[in-house]
């Protein structure tokens, strides 16, 4: 990793079961290049060294066949050890990459790499501790949100960032207690009926590259804020920052309330401390039960306090900002009230 970039030669080693999709005509030179002959396809002795070797076919080595003619995927370990053999490095490879995924039958992605550590990343990840989440068993990246805003923001970060479109599903609507059902597919959140939440999924590779950066921040119903978040730059930490208090925080500017909601009491705590490496205090976790289950929140109060969130970090959802406006609003004109009486 390099000034919070990252490449490819920063995954490989977490990927190696990843397959990888390169330009024919670069991929060509490669092999030609790490096997110092016209037909890589026909060396026994470069087959070996990369292990891909048919047996019973000692003059035709019908992998490296079909990858020289696009019908199959490189598999990442194989290709570390061509690179290796070659006059090429990484940085070639991705300069060529056309996609990469996860195996050899999963859905694929173009990565836009360097991949910048930055506010769009740390959006991606904040969406996902708030209203998203990683399957344990098929590792799809998930989100689910009934505000066109905060969807679409989802989608544009992960196209830019990962190369990956999702598909699209709309919920059926329920109560809050009722199983998730699922009406139709779609091709983009316009196509969406009002007032129905959306599911985006996306490819399990997705998940591959997110937790080689910042770990299993997310994991089936276990979510929290790991190491590697907590040492990422602050662009990233006020991305995330926000995507989540567009998902679970709330505004009442007639009440002065601002709270973050999560039952999980650890990742407040670790928020918390996110806020206050950025300049922003925030009042103690307190506790409630709703619906038999205890919640937990904390809130922050105070003119300079929202000044420093609403300017510094912000908010995608056009609601939330609106209240966030009337709200500082009404604690400058009760200010200047006090001032006034004095």
């Amino acid at each position: 990793m390099k000034n919070n970039e990252i490449y490819l030669q920063d995954l490989v080693h977490s990927l190696k079961h990843a397959h990888v999709k390169l330009d024919l005509e670069f991929l060509n030179k490669l092999l030609q290049n790490a096997s110092k002959c016209e037909k890589p396809w026909r060396n026994k002795e470069f087959a070996q060294e990369i292990c891909c070797l048919t047996p019973g076919k000692p003059h035709s080595i019908s992998s490296i066949y079909v990858w020289i003619k696009g019908k199959r995927t490189i598999p990442m370990s194989k290709l570390i050890k061509i690179v290796n053999l070659s006059d090429y490095n990484l940085l070639d490879i991705e300069k060529k990459l056309i996609s990469i995924k996860a195996g050899a039958h999963k859905g694929e992605i173009k990565p836009k790499f360097p991949i910048k550590i930055g506010h769009q990343l740390g959006s991606i990840v904040g969406h996902i501790l708030g209203d998203g989440a990683i399957d344990k068993r098929g590792h799809t990246v998930f989100y689910s949100n009934s505000n066109p805003e905060l969807l679409s923001e989802f989608i544009h970060f992960m196209e830019e960032i990962v190369g990956a479109k999702p598909r699209i599903w709309v919920q059926k609507k329920r109560l809050f207690n009722e199983k998730t059902e699922w009406l139709r597919r779609v091709k983009n959140v316009r196509d969406v009926p009002k007032k129905h939440s959306v599911g985006l999924f996306y490819p399990k590779i997705c998940c591959d590259i997110l937790h080689s950066l910042f770990g299993k921040f997310a994991d089936g119903k276990k979510k929290q804020i790991t190491s590697q978040i907590k040492k990422a730059p602050s662009d990233f930490k006020k991305g995330l920052i926000r995507a989540f208090f567009d998902d679970e925080g709330s505004i009442r500017s007639q009440d002065h309330l601002m709270k973050f909601h999560q039952d999980n009491k650890q990742m407040l705590k670790d928020l918390k401390l996110i806020l206050q490496e950025l300049g922003i205090n925030t009042n103690p976790i307190r506790t409630y039960i709703k619906g038999n289950k205890e919640r937990c929140y904390f809130s922050l109060t105070g003119f300079n306090e929202y000044c420093r969130f609403h300017y510094l970090i912000g908010c995608t959802s056009s609601k939330k900002r609106i209240e966030f406006e009337l709200l500082i609003k009404k604690v400058t004109n009760s200010r200047k009230m006090k001032n006034k009486v004095r």
